[in-house]
């Protein structure tokens, strides 16, 4: 499955196994700030996986609405003079609370929970899921680098094996 892009453009590929990791960061951190809803997508707003109550949400509004939300917001950082984009956005309602946080420059993970959970604590656990994720996606992009190396390599000595058998009559 098609991931996204890492910071050089570069697609990322979610292999099982990182599907997997990423599945259990979000489990854990449901189990912990016990959100209602979290949902793990691109900055294009393409749901990737989610964890807890989804059937009364729509996840694949919520995703380009927040990805939206952030490019909204990463005009306004440029406009005060911040150097790079916001790092959360908090709504507060009510009865629910949503936390909108980014995963590198490509990612987004939102939170929806109870207005009685303590925000502190949805920010302490979001930022240690946010730390195993960019360290599982900056993994993946070196392993694509690396396998895109090693491919390219591999090609270029075979065409050019074969190029030379061709000539070589």
């Amino acid at each position: 499955m098609n991931l996204g892009h890492g910071g050089n453009g570069q697609s990322i590929v979610l292999t099982g196994e990182m599907y997997k990791e990423i599945s259990e960061i979000l489990s854990e951190l449901a189990s912990k700030t016990r959100a209602r809803t979290i949902i793990f997508s691109d900055m294009n707003g393409h749901a990737i996986t989610q964890r807890g109550v989804t059937g009364e949400i729509d996840i694949s509004a919520m995703s380009a609405l927040a990805a939206g939300g952030f490019s909204a917001t990463a005009e306004i950082a440029k406009i005060i003079g911040e150097k790079k984009q916001f790092k959360y956005i908090f709504h507060e309602g009510e009865n629910s609370n949503v936390y909108f946080s980014n995963v590198g420059d490509n990612f987004l993970l939102v939170l929806i929970f109870s207005s009685e959970t303590a925000l502190g604590m949805i920010r302490i656990y979001t930022k240690r899921a946010i730390d195993a994720l960019t360290e599982l996606l900056s993994s993946a992009n070196e392993e694509e680098k690396k396998a895109s190396q090693f491919v390219n390599f591999d090609f270029n000595k075979y065409l050019n094996e074969e190029l030379d058998k061709a000539f070589n009559f």
